[in-house]
């Protein structure tokens, strides 16, 4: 009998993606800024990716560090708005990036060994279990991608947990999930007010891999760690250059951005209007062209 739970219902295998680079790396003029050495750096510390492709070998290969350090639970976060850049439709969301989840499944264990990968939705919105079958038992690995908090505090996936042992087993997307929740808030997400919730952030609290950009205070913010370094906050300036604001051990809180932030604005000298015209420039470039020519009068 397959060691990959048959009860879940089997969608169509996409093709693997194509190499996309993210919207950000199109138009950057200038190298990144030097890193500043850590405790950590005996393993080389990986640059912000600048291609699907990069960013999903840099998460396997984050995820594997972390496992052979003990830790079989973990979340990954992929930054997924190369392959869709939409807001509302999660099927749309799904089809576009489930080669990315793929792509980041195939990698772990350096693809040795790999059987098979099976892929199945297991609810009526878009958790997806792709299971990574291995020539060795003990190199299967599940990803549960875009995983509802409804799926993870379930009877059937608390067992499957639990059924999977020292094998390793990663939440990754949970925040693009259809009920979505973050590690980081212990639970706060969940309703119910069981301690359920709380239970899965607690056993997922690892967080090995995070890329994310996403526009805060009116900067376009990219959040980017890979276990074992240290987490690293960086802002594109008003010349679309990268700068990094700080680093720290946990995930920053806003109040520590803001304060980076702070810091930054009044060392660069910086207005809030030339904050505003940025990153009304930036909403700018993400329309078809035609509707940039619109929007701009030409």
């Amino acid at each position: 009998m397959s060691r990959f739970c048959v009860i879940f219902t089997a969608v169509a295998f996409l093709a693997f993606p194509d190499v996309f680079l993210f919207p950000t790396e199109r138009r950057r003029r200038v190298s990144r800024v030097p890193r500043a050495v850590s405790e950590n750096d005996a393993v080389p510390r990986p640059e912000l990716p600048n291609s699907t492709e990069l960013m999903c070998r840099q998460a396997a290969e984050s995820v594997m560090r972390a496992y052979r350090d003990g830790y079989t639970r973990q979340a990954v976060r992929l930054r997924l708005d190369a392959a869709y850049s939409g807001q509302e439709d999660l099927k749309a969301l799904l089809k576009a990036t489930l080669p990315l989840a793929k792509s980041f499944a195939t990698k772990l264990w350096n693809g040795e060994a790999l059987r098979d990968l099976k892929t199945s939705l297991v609810d009526d919105d878009v958790t997806t279990l792709l299971y990574r079958e291995a020539d060795n038992a003990l190199m299967d690995a599940a990803v549960l991608y875009l995983p509802s908090r409804e799926v993870v505090t379930s009877p059937k996936f608390t067992n499957f947990f639990q059924s999977m042992g020292d094998r390793l087993v990663v939440v990754t997307n949970t925040e693009n999930a259809a009920a979505g929740w973050r590690v980081e808030n212990m639970g706060a997400d969940f309703y119910d007010g069981s301690d359920l919730g709380l239970e899965v952030c607690k056993v997922f609290q690892q967080q090995s891999y995070y890329y994310q950009l996403v526009p805060i205070n009116n900067w376009q913010v990219t959040f980017f760690r890979a276990y074992p370094h240290p987490w690293e906050l960086w802002i594109e300036d008003l010349e679309f250059n990268l700068v990094k604001l700080g680093e720290s051990e946990r995930k920053p809180s806003y109040d520590q951005i803001m304060a980076w932030m702070e810091a930054y604005e009044e060392r660069a000298g910086v207005q809030a209007f030339q904050k505003v015209g940025k990153l009304l420039r930036d909403n700018q470039e993400k329309l078809d062209p035609n509707e940039a020519g619109l929007a701009v009068g030409t």
